[in-house]
C-alpha cells in the first residue's frame, strides 16, 4: 500500500472496509473486517498508524461477530461457536502488543470475560476448538506476564 499516495491510499483502505462488511456470511464479514484493521496500523516507511481506525474495526467486527451468534441462536435454538470471539481478542492483544493507545487493559479484560461467560453459558455448545484456541490465548497472557520487564508490566493488570 506504500506506493499509494495518501489520498489513494485513504481511498483505498475505506473502500476495502466498506466492501468487507458487506461479505454474505457473516464469520466472513467478522474476519474480513478485523482483517482490515491492519490497513490502518502499518510499520512501515510510512509509519501509518490510525489507532481509532484501529478500534472502529474491531469494535465493527464485534458486533458483526455478536450478530452471527445472534442468528445461530436464533436458527438453532442454541448458542454457536465462540471462536470469532477469541479471534477479535487475539487481534485486540496484536494491537495493545504494538503500542495502540486506543486499546486499553479495561477492553481487553471485558472481552475476556465474554468469552468466559459465553463458553459457561448453559445454552453454549462446546466447541473444544474454541476451547483450545481460548486457552492458548490465555496461556500467551500469562506468558507475557511471566516475562517481566516493561511488556509484563504492560500485561500485568490483565486477569485471566
Amino acid at each position: 500500500m506504500h506506493v499509494f499516495g495518501v489520498e489513494n491510499r485513504d481511498t483505498l483502505t475505506h473502500k476495502a472496509t466498506g466492501y468487507s462488511a458487506k461479505l454474505l456470511k457473516k464469520p466472513d464479514q467478522c474476519r474480513a473486517v478485523y482483517a482490515c484493521s491492519h490497513l490502518f496500523w502499518v510499520d512501515d516507511q510510512d509509519n501509518v498508524k490510525d489507532g481509532e481506525r484501529v478500534l472502529l474495526c474491531l469494535k465493527r467486527a464485534l458486533r458483526i461477530a455478536n450478530a452471527a451468534q445472534q442468528m445461530l441462536n436464533a436458527a438453532r435454538g442454541s448458542t454457536g461457536s465462540v471462536i470469532l470471539f477469541v479471534e477479535i481478542l487475539n487481534k485486540y492483544l496484536y494491537f495493545f502488543e504494538k503500542g495502540n493507545p486506543q486499546i486499553n487493559v479495561a477492553s481487553i479484560q471485558s472481552l475476556i470475560e465474554l468469552v468466559t461467560t459465553e463458553m459457561h453459558s448453559d445454552s453454549c455448545t462446546s466447541d473444544p476448538a474454541a476451547d483450545a484456541f481460548f486457552a492458548s490465548t490465555l496461556r500467551y497472557i500469562e506468558f507475557k506476564k511471566q516475562k517481566g520487564g516493561a511488556v509484563g508490566e504492560k500485561y500485568e493488570p490483565i486477569k485471566v
